[in-house]
């Protein structure tokens, strides 16, 4: 069986994705090199691993269930804390808001029974790029989602990159413009490579 390793995503608008990969490029250690067309900075509001041959249903499915929706309040959300995850991982952690929990747990609820959670630790072959510093990072992560990370434990973040987590403290507290929902394939690292699908949240 084939697999596609997929991230639903929120995007920054491109001044504020311009001045994420600025900020990326001053992690000199840092294995995630961030920029504008693919290792996209981005905000992650759900993944899952699915059948090649579900995809396009899958795919469907999230789109229909999107058209019906208003997402003017994403747009807009606030900064809330350093994000950090497996001690050098860095990056910002945004308020979970009402209408992003609530966009959460319902597209969840739409594409879980479609995951695979059982992928060997060893095998990225459903990544559409696989990052020689990091081959076989969000393996783990991606298995464990569902239960680990979302729902109840939803940490709505954007990774920044490997360093210092002072770096990120300096835009605590500040609102960050969003201007697009997409779907992409993943690469290693859980990073956002190729994009499938994208939608302006003004047209949604």
């Amino acid at each position: 069986m084939k697999y596609i390793a997929l991230d639903l995503v929120l995007l920054p608008s491109l001044k504020v994705q311009k001045e994420i990969v600025n900020l990326n490029q001053t992690l000199v250690d840092s294995t995630l090199k961030l920029n504008e067309t693919t290792t996209v900075p981005h905000l992650s509001i759900a993944m899952c691993r699915v059948a090649v041959d579900d995809y396009p249903f899958v795919l469907s499915r999230i789109k229909d269930y999107l058209e019906a929706m208003s997402l003017f309040e994403l747009e807009l959300l606030k900064i809330e804390s350093v994000y950090q995850h497996n001690k050098s991982t860095i990056g910002w952690s945004f308020e979970l808001t009402n209408p992003l929990k609530g966009l959460h747990y319902s597209l969840i609820k739409l594409i879980e029974k479609y995951h695979f959670d059982g992928a060997s630790e060893k095998d990225n072959s459903d990544f559409y790029f696989v990052n020689d510093a990091m081959p076989y990072s969000g393996i783990t992560y991606l298995n464990s989602f569902f239960s680990t990370y979302a729902k109840n434990n939803f940490n709505p973040h954007i990774t920044i990159g490997q360093g210092d987590a002072k770096v990120c403290a300096k835009q605590l507290g500040e609102k960050i413009e969003f201007t697009d929902i997409a779907l992409y394939h993943m690469g290693t690292g859980c990073t956002c490579e190729k994009l499938l699908w994208k939608k302006s949240l003004t047209e949604i």
